[in-house]
């Protein structure tokens, strides 16, 4: 209830605070704020999801750059072995797997599969000498 007195200045009794109509007293608050806190989680869960994998998306690519490299020295001498086996050789450093080595005449193709949580990312890369 509102109140002016004689000054002309107006004071608030301080059960209108309290009324039921405002809501104030009944939890609302600590409900927005575990929404708020639980909203916040998810997001930075989702955030560092993403980093994740875009980080694998770069390992796995510089890993297939480095195995086809890898491949054409094989098969030009500088490197001893078969081409093939030297390129999974380098996949399994990182837990890929080849999925794909092709030799095309004096260059390579190379696609490697990595597993990340539930998602699978591919790297592919072509080298000539």
């Amino acid at each position: 209830m509102r109140r002016t007195n004689q000054a002309g200045a107006v004071s608030v009794d301080s059960k209108t605070l309290h009324d039921p109509l405002w809501g104030l007293d009944s939890g609302f608050s600590s409900a927005i704020g575990l929404v708020a806190i639980t909203a916040t989680g998810v997001l930075l869960t989702a955030l560092g999801l993403a980093v994740s994998l875009g980080l694998a998306q770069v390992q796995t690519q510089l890993l297939a750059d480095t195995a086809a490299l890898t491949t054409v020295d094989t098969m030009i001498g500088a490197i001893a072995g078969y081409p093939c086996e030297n390129a999974e050789l380098i996949a399994g450093r990182i837990g890929a797997i080849l999925v794909e080595c092709r030799i095309v005449g004096h260059g390579a193709q190379i696609e490697l599969s990595q597993s990340v949580g539930l998602f699978e990312i591919f790297g592919w890369a072509e080298a000539r000498p």
